[in-house]
This record gives structure tokens, sequence and C-alpha cells, in this order.
């Protein structure tokens, strides 16, 4: 089966904890196999964020079927939620 939701979080050790925590609280109603997670460290792979175009950290790309929708705050949960078309 699938994931629904496909994410990539770029982060820097500085705002991986806080970012990880909004995160996973915009996805608590998710089951866990509902999204596929990964975690970029922009520090170690400059790379990886320069193609995405993510400028700052954190940032959340979400690849969904109409291309990528980035995120770049993750401190307001309910946008995020919004964002991600996950209701309420």
């Amino acid at each position: 089966m699938q994931p629904s939701y496909k994410l990539t979080l770029y982060v820097t050790p500085d705002s991986s904890g806080k970012a990880l925590a909004h995160l996973y609280t915009a996805l608590q109603d998710l089951a866990y196999n509902d999204y596929q997670l990964e975690i970029i460290d922009v520090l170690k792979e400059p790379d990886k964020a320069m193609k995405a175009k993510v400028i700052g950290t954190p940032a959340l790309v979400y690849h969904s079927a109409d291309g990528e929708i980035l995120i770049n705050s993750l401190s307001d949960v309910a946008s995020v939620r919004k964002t991600l078309g996950i209701r309420a």
C-alpha cells in the first residue's frame, strides 16, 4: 500500500526538534503508514535543499499528485493540516 502523503522535511540541527514536534502534531490523526517522511539535514546535504529551492529551515515539501507544495512554517499546525488536506 502506497502512503497517502509523501513528505520531505528540510532541517538544520537547530530547527529539527521543534519542526518534528509541530509536524507530528499535524499528522497525529493519520495512521503511521499513511505518510512517508524523509528528513534532510541541509548542512549535510545542501545539494538536495538547493534542488528543492529551499532557502530557509525548517521547510516541508509535500509531494502531491498535482506537484510539490512548499510549506515554510510548521508552527501553525492548523495551517499545515489545511495545506495537506487533513481534516481537523
